[in-house]
This record gives C-alpha cells, structure tokens and sequence, in this order.
C-alpha cells in the first residue's frame, strides 16, 4: 500500500475518533439551560426570517380547482373493522376527542363539534405519496 493510502486511512480514522469523542458530550449538551436558551432564540429568529422572506407565500404550491385529481388513492381502509372505530362511528364520532399533548405549552383535548366550530381554511395541493404516487386534492 503506498504512503499516501496510510495518510488518508489516518486521517479518516482520526476524523470518525474526533467525531464519536464530540458526540458523547451531546446529550448533556442538549439537556444543559443554556443550550436550550439558545435553541430557542435560534428558533425564533429562524420563524421570524422566514416569514420576512416568504411572506405571502404559501407553504405548498396550490393548484386549480380543474386540476384536482379524479382518482385519489386511499391509505389503508376506507371501511375500518376496528371495534373501537365502529363504536365512535355508531353515533357520529360524538364521543371522539383530538387530544392535543406532549411537549406542547398548552395541552388540551377538542370534541369533533368543537373542531368543526374553528374557522376553515382550504387548499388545493398535491400530495406525494411515498409510495411513489401522487395526487391533488383539495383540503
């Protein structure tokens, strides 16, 4: 093997070393007030200079009503068995819940009326489907 070889194996191996010696400290790091701190000010300039920048724009290209698709595959079941699915259907969804929680700053649980009550907002944008296909629909 030539010198050369040896350098570059070195130098590739003392990287990868580097790199795992940095990695050990990440999760304390990320724990760490200050760290956190900065995350967050660093999220909120990012939010602020992407709203200055794009304003106006929409977050997803919108299409014409006319190019809505005529066949949009459905994911799964469009007829779940499920027990508990059958027994939210029975009367209407009135007892189903979206429970909002987690890492949240205001964790709460919404009632199907109580979504259909919010203000509505629709667009025309297509999805890509990983599965390879995609389709515009209307949202």
């Amino acid at each position: 093997m030539s010198p050369g070889a040896y350098a570059r194996r070195g130098l590739v191996l003392g990287g990868a070393a580097a790199g795992a010696l940095l990695l050990t400290g990440c999760n304390r790091l990320s724990q760490a007030p200050q760290a956190l701190h900065l995350i967050d000010k660093a999220e909120g300039l990012t939010r602020r200079a992407q709203r200055l920048l794009l304003a106006g724009q929409p977050l997803a290209a919108e299409y014409r009503p006319s190019e809505i698709s005529r066949v949009f595959k459905a994911n799964g079941s469009i007829d779940p068995q499920d027990p508990a699915y059958r027994a939210l259907a029975q009367n209407g969804f009135a007892n189903w819940r979206l429970t909002i929680g987690g890492l949240v700053e205001r964790p709460l649980s919404l009632s199907l009326a109580q979504l259909r009550a919010l203000p509505a907002r629709t667009q025309i944008t297509r999805h890509d489907c990983v599965e390879g296909w995609s389709a515009i629909g209307q949202w």
